[in-house]
């Protein structure tokens, strides 16, 4: 009998699994992300077109890995009816080696499920819902263009836990226009009072060509300055840590035990397939995007059963970035000798110019044989990664 202790057991190779839902009932004026507005019709395709993909992919054969998670993002994946999503989910399970206690995400919005559709969802296998609140404050959930009130965010969370999950993500948004520390401190109070096993807590950040951009450059939109959304992130820490949540990336708080497996795979490198509109995939160091417009995706399934449109092997300097990037991201950092076997390179001797000058910045640690981003690190995390993966000499 083989057991888990068997040194001859063959211990399957990780492949993670993201299903991309495009559609949501209003676009938010922030939003980037490769979405659009509801339409039955449209869904309906979309979700067939789905299934082919899924069910083509699942031919290859994939022995020799295990699913330990599969994430369905958007998008709102909530604006499709429970079914169809616990339907995408049993593909999976028929065609990829899911193991059975993998984490299945969903994410869903407020005032887009009902209490109903989350018990079909728990009754279904997802295990995980991460909730798009980003406010408990029905001003700034305005500003914000989200079409949910505060009182059905808190509705949602209840009925989550009516529902069964106990693993719950919120996520909220600081440095939002005209929001202040007090009630930036009111959304914490809010959120550590419902007790979710993981909070998720992300700047506004206006990127180019959304309403939000426009409005900006007219003039129209005002955000709190650095200092202000400074202080909100070091704020955050200072609340979810006092109330038990360790502060494992950057932008995410996890009670303990509880930590996102799904993303904790992203940032440690791994492979993953992607499937729907715009969904990226990273396998065997390849990356591919299948086309970003739902009706190209469609067509492109229809006619030849996948739809990537953009692929790109990734070479070993990129490579090494992308580890440097991501790994630095985790609290714990990056164990110089794992990156070493891993990726073939001694950062502390290949970086050890712009480390050395990061360090006298306060901005990153080299210490047990770890590197890690420090506490002001973490507060201008993306120059800091910027200024090491732009060194030369790898």
């Amino acid at each position: 009998m083989v057991t888990s202790l068997d040194p001859n057991r063959q211990v399957p190779r990780p492949l993670a699994i993201y299903v991309h839902i495009p559609f949501c009932i209003q676009k938010c004026g922030y939003c980037d992300f490769n979405a659009y507005l509801y339409r039955e019709a449209a869904a309906r395709a979309y979700v067939s077109a789905l299934r082919q993909e899924i069910v083509r992919a699942a031919e290859r054969s994939w022995a020799g890995y295990g699913v330990p998670s599969v994430y369905f993002g958007g998008g709102t994946p909530s604006t499709l009816a429970p079914a169809d999503l616990i339907g995408l989910l049993q593909l999976l399970r028929d065609g990829f080696p899911v193991q059975a206690e993998a984490e299945i995400t969903v994410e869903v919005d407020p005032g887009t499920i009902e209490l109903a559709g989350l018990e079909a969802l728990r009754a279904g296998g997802v295990n995980r819902l991460s909730v798009g609140v980003q406010a408990f404050d029905d001003t700034l959930l305005q500003r914000l263009d989200r079409r949910h009130t505060a009182a059905e965010a808190r509705r949602v969370l209840a009925w989550a836990r009516r529902a069964g999950f106990m693993d719950v993500n919120l996520d909220l948004m600081f440095g939002l226009p005209g929001q202040t520390l007090a009630a930036w401190d009111a959304s914490l109070s809010e959120a550590i009072a419902f007790a979710p096993a993981h909070v998720s807590v992300y700047g506004l950040s206006i990127e180019p060509r959304t309403p939000f951009y426009r409005r900006q450059q007219r003039g129209q939109l005002i955000v709190p300055d650095d200092e202000v959304q400074a202080a909100m992130f070091e704020r955050a820490e200072q609340l979810l840590t006092a109330a038990g949540y360790v502060h494992y990336e950057i932008s995410n708080y996890a009670l303990p035990g509880w930590r996102s497996r799904h993303n904790q795979h992203y940032w440690r490198h791994g492979d993953y397939l992607g499937f729907g509109a715009g969904a990226h995939a990273y396998f065997q160091g390849r990356r591919w995007e299948n086309e970003r417009l739902p009706p190209r995706y469609m067509r492109a399934i229809a006619e030849r059963g996948e739809a990537v449109g953009s692929l790109e092997a990734i070479d070993p300097v990129r490579r090494v970035h992308e580890g440097l990037m991501l790994g630095l991201r985790l609290r714990e950092g990056i164990d110089l000798a794992t990156f070493a076997a891993t990726y073939g390179v001694a950062l502390e001797t290949a970086y050890a110019k712009p480390i050395a000058e990061l360090a006298q910045g306060g901005y990153v640690q080299l210490m047990g044989g770890r590197l890690c981003l420090s506490a002001r690190g973490r507060l201008v995390a993306d120059a800091v990664l910027g200024q090491l993966v732009a060194a030369e000499d790898v």
